[in-house]
């Protein structure tokens, strides 16, 4: 037991392990996933539909979403691609959460024609080519490692037209100065969130100050066996991610504010970057 806890307790090598596919893919973790996704008193998954609805009149107001090709990475149960359908846009949406897809297609029948759903992982499967726009909202570059973004910068960066944009937010360090360290325990913890099972588990919360980097990281123990989630997040300046999309070939880029349910919250930025 002394062991098991040292190791729980012990900082993991930043980016060491990546579990994002886990928490997304099992199916307990999928459906409740899906849930939070779909409450509007949860800012787990996504934001409220209010925040939703601004931002998509936004991009509607700045891009002209009629007849625009739009790629939605990240899609989710498709709360921001069927509101680009809606007003006339070509849309694509792209998540490797089956539970996610499924949900966006039962919803997507009722729509027009306009909009398609697939299921696939955006860091190794292929995008759609001459995309007007490609979106990636609710910071979801963040989880990724340095490598990982890399990757997923160079291949939307080839996926858009020559006069296309990718819109895109991302958490402040304003939002990495509020990260405290700590543990959490508890049976059950978060009301079940992590095992249909009877289960025990412990949250440790970590800070990396040199990479501006924060985990949290879940340690699940259920009667027959036990598992971890790694949950990285990176903390941007407006300067680490223009190097960032200017590494990847990007040669224009603006930062906005207002994607979160508070329009000057400073936790977050947008960001539009054009090739």
């Amino acid at each position: 037991m002394y062991r098991q806890l040292k190791k729980i307790y012990k900082r993991p090598e930043v980016y060491s392990r990546y579990t994002a596919e886990t928490l997304w893919t099992q199916p307990h973790l999928a459906n409740q996933m899906l849930q939070v996704h779909l409450d509007q008193d949860s800012a787990l998954a996504s934001r409220p539909a209010e925040a939703i609805d601004r931002v998509v009149a936004w991009i509607d107001q700045s891009f002209e979403l009629d007849g625009k090709s739009v790629c939605d990475l990240g899609c989710g149960p498709g709360l921001y691609a069927s509101r680009f359908a809606e007003r006339g846009a070509i849309v694509l949406g792209m998540d490797f959460s089956k539970n996610s897809i499924d949900y966006a297609l039962d919803h997507a029948i009722s729509n027009n024609g306009s909009i398609r759903f697939q299921l696939g992982n955006y860091l190794t499967d292929p995008l759609p080519e001459q995309q007007d726009l490609v979106t990636l909202i609710y910071c979801d570059l963040c989880p990724l490692s340095p490598v990982q973004r890399e990757t997923l910068l160079a291949k939307i960066r080839q996926a858009l037209a020559p006069d296309g944009k990718f819109i895109f937010d991302v958490f402040s360090t304003k939002a990495f100065e509020a990260v405290q360290e700590g543990v959490s325990f508890g049976r059950n913890f978060m009301e079940g969130f992590w095992s249909e099972n009877d289960y025990f588990a412990f949250q440790g919360t970590f800070r990396y100050e040199k990479e501006t980097v924060s985990l949290d990281h879940y340690s699940i123990i259920e009667p027959q066996h036990s598992w971890e989630i790694y949950n990285w997040l990176q903390y941007f300046t407006p300067d680490k991610i223009r190097a960032e999309l200017e590494q990847a070939g990007f040669g224009t880029i603006e930062f906005t504010e207002g994607f979160d349910v508070n329009p000057s919250d400073e936790s977050t930025f947008g960001v539009v970057a054009g090739v």
